[in-house]
């Protein structure tokens, strides 16, 4: 954080006054929630709700959701004995303000606000385990990963459960019907543009941190590549980059380096990036672009700038939720690289074989 001056001080003040205030409505609350079993108390739910609704009118941009009402942990999580300021930034009409957590585990709050009515009111606060303007991986890790990458990285055979699933078909307008007999058509639509400047790509949950990015053993040449979606039964069924207009003939594993093509999903979201871009954002950059993508309209997708600004991701939400998905490489007849392919099994059944087909 910089220097602060006198418009980030006002912002500081406006922080400093919702930490003393949350404190205050917490210690009120918090004598109902001690004792749960009388009878004649107050729901302490509807008190605590009552009291974050009030302080949410004080400091915050007008029709902001904080969300403080939804639990209430001890001890509390903001105030003047929680957290501790560290300074702030001011970015045109932005300002950030930072703290650092009194708990054991090191972890820092970073308010933004915006100007209103000529005073400063907050329009989030933001969670990070290291300092929100920095990248998340340094320069020697991403160097280091990126060693196992290569432009001639081998294709590997498809699992034999996998052997039969066919992308192309995946990616085809068509009426499906799953097993329990629900119906629907497929939709097959642009999303966006995946723009890398290194050619090296990363398939992950776009809910992890950006530290957990990993890139994908074979390389593409660099450049800027149309991005489609395939929904059906309300659902994002598969994504694609089209790395060029030939038809793949084939579909092979988009591997990690010495490590396998299905990525695992925890806050039911993915994403197709530059390692590097993606690697090198900051902290900051990654929150502002996921409460972007948690804003859109559902079944989501993002198109969202990376670390530097001269890349673009995709980040779009993963069929059913969490879990495992694959990754697949569609080659062309020149065995070339023509597509990457994410699935997310919505038009997949399974055979009495145990072998995975499309509908």
């Amino acid at each position: 954080m910089t220097e602060t001056s006198a418009p980030r001080n006002a912002a500081e003040e406006r922080v400093q006054r919702f930490m003393v205030e949350y404190d205050a409505q917490w210690r009120k609350a918090a004598p109902e929630f001690e004792d749960r079993d009388r009878g004649d108390r107050r729901d302490a739910f509807d008190l605590w709700r009552e009291l974050m609704e009030q302080t949410t009118r004080n400091h915050f941009v007008e029709g902001t959701a904080a969300g403080f009402a939804q639990s209430f942990g001890r001890p509390p999580e903001y105030g003047p004995e929680a957290e501790q300021l560290v300074g702030s930034e001011l970015r045109g009409d932005v300002a950030y303000v930072l703290t650092r957590s009194a708990s054991p585990l090191e972890k820092f709050h970073e308010y933004t606000l915006h100007g209103q009515d000529g005073d400063w009111r907050i329009s989030a606060i933001a969670d990070h385990y290291g300092d929100p303007a920095q990248p998340f991986v340094d320069r020697a890790a991403v160097e280091e990963r990126l060693q196992g990458s290569a432009a001639d990285a081998l294709f590997t055979e498809m699992p034999e459960a996998q052997a039969r699933l066919d992308e192309a078909r995946n990616f085809t307008v068509r009426e499906v019907a799953r097993g329990d007999g629900e119906t629907a058509r497929t939709e097959v639509s642009p999303i966006g543009t995946l723009v890398t400047s290194t050619g090296v790509l990363s398939v992950l949950d776009f809910g992890y941190d950006n530290n957990d990015a990993r890139p994908l053993a074979r390389t593409v040449a660099p450049g800027s590549y149309p991005v489609e979606r395939v929904t059906a039964f309300g659902r994002n069924a598969a994504v694609r980059v089209r790395f060029t207009d030939e038809a793949p003939v084939s579909w092979h594993p988009a591997s990690l380096p010495g490590s396998g093509h299905v990525f695992g999903v925890d806050a039911g979201c993915a994403c197709i990036v530059d390692y590097v871009g993606y690697s090198t954002m900051t902290r900051r950059e990654k929150t502002a672009a996921y409460d972007r993508f948690c804003a859109v309209e559902r079944p989501a997708t993002l198109e969202f700038p990376l670390g530097g600004g001269a890349d673009a991701g995709i980040a779009v939400d993963s069929g059913y939720g969490d879990g495992g998905y694959p990754a697949y490489w569609g080659v062309d007849a020149e065995g070339e690289v023509a597509q990457l392919v994410v699935d997310f099994m919505v038009l997949v059944t399974e055979d009495d074989d145990g072998v995975l087909v499309h509908l």
